[in-house]
């Protein structure tokens, strides 16, 4: 009797699943493909940006080659295809444009691509202050002393990654200036800045034993 029962209720279960189906099964089925194509689109996105980066990994790899080898129209050209197509590497690819035309002696040409690496907020801040201490650094001789000093002073700000390299060029601009007082704070917050890089604290001694020699306040 048992065995009917268990059979019956069987019945009635296959009955309510068959019901469910034809009442149902197609919402089911778009559920489970929607699922299915998520996952797939997914994944194959993931695949699509490891090879991105991948891509882009090789063609800044063979640019760097190219420089390497001093292959100037090569390495401009792929560091400028990289700049267009933007991802991970444009801002590497501007800053290595940008050196390429310092070596070439275009000033003004690499200026204009630190100031535009400096004005992008889709750059991280250090790329952004990293491209604005080039800015200044390049521009130094033909740039106005007090914009230039207005630039550099966020960096000079105590906690900046760029803070000894940024006093550094406050300092040589209070020189240029005939101001001495001010270029020696500079250069002794730098030589006593245990953090700074062993050169700059060097550099920083011997225009403080300058200035002294000069007679500088």
């Amino acid at each position: 009797m048992a065995d009917i029962f268990h059979e019956i209720d069987e019945e009635l279960k296959r009955d309510k699943a068959l019901e469910l189906w034809r009442r149902h099964g197609k919402l089911i089925v778009a559920f489970f493909v929607a699922a299915v194509l998520v996952t797939i689109g997914t994944v194959l996105w993931q695949e699509h940006r490891e090879n991105q980066r991948q891509a882009e990994a090789r063609n800044f790899a063979l640019a760097m080659e190219q420089v390497a080898q001093k292959n100037l129209p090569a390495s401009t050209a792929l560091l400028a295809e990289i700049a267009r197509s933007g991802g991970g590497y444009q801002v590497l690819a501007l800053l290595q444009q940008a050196a390429l035309k310092v070596k070439a002696g275009d000033r003004a040409g690499a200026t204009a691509i630190y100031d535009q690496i400096a004005a992008d907020s889709d750059a991280g801040k250090p790329f952004r202050d990293l491209a604005t201490l080039l800015s200044a650094l390049v521009g130094f001789d033909q740039a106005d002393p007090a914009a230039l000093d207005r630039r550099l002073e966020p960096l000079a700000a105590t906690g900046s990654a760029f803070r000894p390299s940024a006093m550094e060029l406050r300092g040589l601009l209070a020189i240029r200036r005939g101001d001495f007082k001010a270029a020696k704070v500079y250069f002794q917050a730098i030589a006593d800045d245990g953090s700074a890089p062993g050169g700059l604290r060097q550099r920083a001694t011997q225009i403080l034993a300058w200035i002294g020699e000069r007679g500088g306040a």
